[in-house]
């Protein structure tokens, strides 16, 4: 299963693969990110990890 987490970063919000400091795709807010998010989720067994601007774990998708 690939994991992500969608957090804030220095320019707005980042999905990035777990391990990763490099983000896949960037947006300025975090429900922007979100809807960009589903490309790289659809059709694949895969989880997402959202986090709050303050870097605390927010909820888990599938």
């Amino acid at each position: 299963m690939n994991s992500y987490r969608i957090m804030k970063t220095k320019d707005g919000w980042g999905l990035f693969r777990t391990g990763s400091v490099k983000p896949l795709a960037a947006a300025s807010t975090k429900d922007g990110l979100v809807a960009l998010a589903t490309p790289f989720i659809a059709g694949a067994a895969a989880s997402v990890r959202v986090h709050n601007e303050n870097g605390t774990f927010q909820e888990l998708r599938f």
